[in-house]
This record gives C-alpha cells, structure tokens and sequence, in this order.
C-alpha cells in the first residue's frame, strides 16, 4: 500500500522532470532538399532547422568552436543483399567567435566569411544552396537510386577536453534524422 502511494506521489514529479527535460533538448530536422543541374554541374540545396541548446550556445559565445558536417550519400539498390553506397560526399563548416574582434566567422575550406551573431553564421547551413555534389554524372542515368542526407554536430573535430564534455552531455549529440530521398539522373532538371 505505501509503495502504492509513493509511486502514486512522485508520478507527477517525474512527469514534470521528463517534461523539462525534453523541452531542453536541442532538436534538427531537413525540412526540405533539391537536386538541381546548373549547366554541366549538379547541386544540391536544403532547408534545415536547427536549435542549439543553451550549453552549445554558451560555449560558442565563449570562443569553443562549433563544426557542422553534411552527409550525402547516393545509394544503389541490391535484391539479395545491402545496398551499394555509388557517392559519399561531406562538407564541414566551422563557426567560431573571436573575442577580440567581437565578430564570428564561418569558415569552409580556405573561405572564410564575417558574421554579426552566431544565428546569421547558422543561416549559412541551415539555408544550404547550391552545393556541388560531384560524380553525380558518373551515375547510371536510368537507374533509380537512393539517396540520404544528414546533419550533425561533429563534436570529433572539437578540442579534445571540450570532446570530453560534449560526449557526457546530450546537449552535443545534435544530428538530423537521415532524411531519405529518390534520385534518377534523368530526372533531375536544369534549374531555371
């Protein structure tokens, strides 16, 4: 009977433990992708959304660099056995604040672009146009392939004692659901 009534008691706290909880959790999704060809070229642009949490915030503001990477990948379908990966292809941006400047930059490669806030250097990836997604033209144009696309926080490009933190909080483990899609070279129309 008392254990009744303590789980009985403490069910509501629990449920508003679980609550909070999920409501801090940063969340991301690809709201929407396209695959376009611009002369000879094929490129791809999505619209992701995306919620830092406050701990990844906090720390970009303190000068910890943030690295995002996008995962495409183009799959062969195979009757009697796993799919055959055709194109793997990765892009890694970093965002990083300097203090001294008062000024963040995003950086891809060699480019590297100012930015007045953290959320205007995020507009970059979430608003992703235009990426070149080579050997595309390598593909089997009749076949119907297919492909997925993802992205996360890379917390393995971090400093390694921000790595450690980042792997005992869940507030790092910031990652899209792949978001599966069709692709047939054919298809894929010359954008206007």
């Amino acid at each position: 009977m008392w254990s009744f009534l303590a789980v009985f008691l403490l069910l509501p706290v629990w449920f508003s433990y679980a609550h909070q909880f999920q409501q801090a959790q940063p969340d991301a999704w690809i709201e929407s992708l396209e695959l376009d060809k611009e002369k000879e070229n094929y490129t791809l642009s999505a619209n992701i959304s995306l919620n830092l949490g406050e701990e990844v915030r906090n720390a970009a503001e303190k000068g910890v660099p943030l690295y995002f990477t996008i995962n495409m990948e183009v799959l062969k379908p195979q009757r009697l056995w796993f799919d055959k990966t055709e194109l793997a292809q990765q892009h890694t941006w970093r965002i990083q604040y300097n203090a001294l400047l008062r000024q963040w930059r995003i950086s891809y490669g060699d480019l590297s672009i100012p930015e007045l806030s953290l959320d205007d250097s995020l507009q970059h990836i979430i608003n992703l146009e235009s990426w070149p997604i080579n050997d595309l033209d390598q593909l089997d144009p009749a076949i119907n392939y297919k492909g997925r696309l993802r992205l996360k926080l890379d917390t393995s490009l971090l400093p390694r004692p921000f790595q450690i933190n980042a792997f005992n909080s869940s507030a790092w483990s910031l990652s899209t659901p792949w978001k599966n899609f069709t692709l047939k070279v054919l298809d894929i129309k010359p954008s206007s």
